[in-house]
């Protein structure tokens, strides 16, 4: 592999979906839980839950439909399903940012103690330096808040500004949040969600379907 020599640059990546190419384990993943339990729904039930939480919406899924003993029991077990469907699917893209020396973080909704767990499984942790939780943040991904705090991290640690900042992500909310603060995007579209894919390209700098559509060089050569 060709060492790309990269600008004062930072990667923020979304975790439900876009950062561990995981979009049908996180589509799937709940309906799963509740099929186990004797439950028939589909993805688009879910949609009252979208603003929780995991671990809140696991104790709703015990409020409305009695699964287990608390909430902490689905969320556990979730937890489960998810982190064993995470797959590789970044990893050659990580590898090139990580050899140009980029800085990256996850900047999630989902709990800290989740994400770090899935990406460990994946093998992913290492390209990470942190991950930054909406939770931290104070307000949810329809604002900024989460990938300002994560780059104001990342320059902390790093000892520096960076000229440009990278947000990946797959929530049409949060390319649009990210790109009013300056933010440049890259909008991934997941076919098992329920974000429009024309949506998607309309809010972002760079679209793809998938990271095969993507390599390094594109991402640092952006001239818009």
């Amino acid at each position: 592999m060709n060492h790309i020599a990269a600008p004062s640059v930072a990667f923020i990546f979304d975790c439900d979906g876009t950062r561990v190419n995981s979009s049908p384990v996180w589509g799937h993943a709940q309906t799963e839980l509740l099929h186990r339990h004797g439950i028939d729904v589909t993805v688009d039930d879910f949609a009252q839950f979208e603003h929780l939480s995991l671990e809140d919406e696991c104790q709703a899924y015990h409020d409305a439909w009695g699964i287990g003993a608390n909430g902490e029991e689905p969320y556990r077990e979730l937890g489960e399903i998810l982190i064993d469907g995470y797959s590789k699917g970044l990893l050659a893209f990580l590898e090139q940012a990580k050899a140009a020396g980029i800085a990256m973080c996850v900047a999630t909704s989902t709990p800290a103690e989740l994400v770090q767990s899935a990406i460990a499984a994946a093998g992913l942790d290492r390209y990470m330096e942190f991950i930054t939780t909406t939770g931290e943040a104070g307000r949810s991904k329809r604002f900024p808040d989460v990938y300002e705090l994560a780059l104001r991290r990342l320059e902390e640690r790093d000892g520096h500004k960076f000229e440009r900042a990278w947000v990946f992500e797959d929530a049409v909310f949060g390319l649009k949040s990210s790109g009013t603060a300056g933010f440049k995007r890259v909008g991934i579209y997941d076919p098992h969600g329920r974000m429009e894919r024309d949506e998607v390209r309309a809010n972002c700098d760079i679209f793809i379907d998938s990271y095969e559509d993507l390599d390094l060089a594109r991402v640092l050569s952006f001239e818009g």
